[in-house]
């Protein structure tokens, strides 16, 4: 993973995940960091020129990542800084096509997030682009090493859904055991169609040699595979971009309304295209 892109609106949440961020760039040894900000909604007063507002955000950003903790070793033209007045789906599109962006980190502090307050609906709508992979850091997590990590499935047209190629990659990089989980208590994963995804996912993700497990007992997806990150000491969870509808039901859930509050595991959502 070379260059990571960083959505940010100067908010607490923002700051955990560009922080996080900067510690998984250091951690891979990515050589590019972009901080973006989009000042779509800024306020009618105060900056009436949009060129004086940009060297204004600009000026922000910069005084953003010093009071980051970054390693001795980056050099200033490591950075990139961004801003502009365009939507964040639109300007974070924009930005990975210019750049082949590895790395999408955005924050997110709950349910309550995702719906009320715009670092929420920004992330949730970078998530349902699928422009590049996309990490959601959970609110006040810090970085530590990934030893584990595990790829949350519903086992439907598994051969064109999964990003195997990027699950390999990702995996590969950061040394990670890799583990897939179905939640499925009403089948337990023994329909012929699940049999068969099964099958197909083990293959395609073979040169991990990965845990497979259906999570029977419990009737609620979102709470089926937190417990197995909880049970498991998973560091991150791995979903596929293409299969948006499934994350965000995951999302949506009336158990994750309590769950992402305490949640202290990111997701990153991965595209077929092999990560960078």
């Amino acid at each position: 993973m070379k260059t990571f892109l960083i959505p940010v609106d100067f908010s607490d949440v923002s700051y955990t995940a560009a922080q996080y961020a900067v510690d998984m760039a250091t951690y891979l040894h990515a050589s590019k960091l972009i901080f973006y900000h989009s000042f779509a909604h800024r306020p009618s007063d105060g900056y009436d020129e949009h060129t004086e507002y940009k060297q204004a955000t600009h000026r922000h950003l910069e005084k953003m990542v010093r009071k980051l903790h970054i390693p001795s070793f980056f050099s200033p033209d490591q950075f990139v800084f961004v801003a502009d007045d365009s939507p964040v789906k639109v300007g974070v599109e924009a930005i990975v096509a210019d750049h082949a962006v590895s790395l999408i980190v955005m924050g997110i502090a709950g349910l309550s997030d995702i719906e009320n307050t715009l670092i929420g609906r920004n992330t949730m709508d970078v998530a349902k682009s699928g422009a590049a992979p996309l990490l959601i850091v959970p609110r006040n997590h810090g970085f530590k090493p990934i030893r584990k990590v595990v790829y949350a499935t519903d086992l439907k047209d598994v051969g064109h859904i999964t990003p195997a190629a990027s699950i390999i990659r990702l995996a590969g990089q950061l040394g990670a055991e890799t583990h897939v989980v179905h939640v499925d208590p009403a089948t337990q994963g023994q329909t012929p169609e699940k049999i068969l995804g099964k099958q197909e996912v083990l293959r395609m993700l073979e040169p991990l040699n990965p845990e497979f497990e259906v999570i029977s007992e419990l009737k609620d997806k979102a709470s089926g595979i937190f417990d197995y990150v909880k049970k498991h000491h998973i560091d991150l969870i791995l979903m596929a971009s293409k299969n948006y509808g499934f994350f965000e039901k995951l999302f949506h859930s009336s158990v994750s309304k309590k769950l992402l509050n305490i949640a202290d595991v990111p997701v990153v959502l991965l595209k077929n295209k092999p990560v960078n």
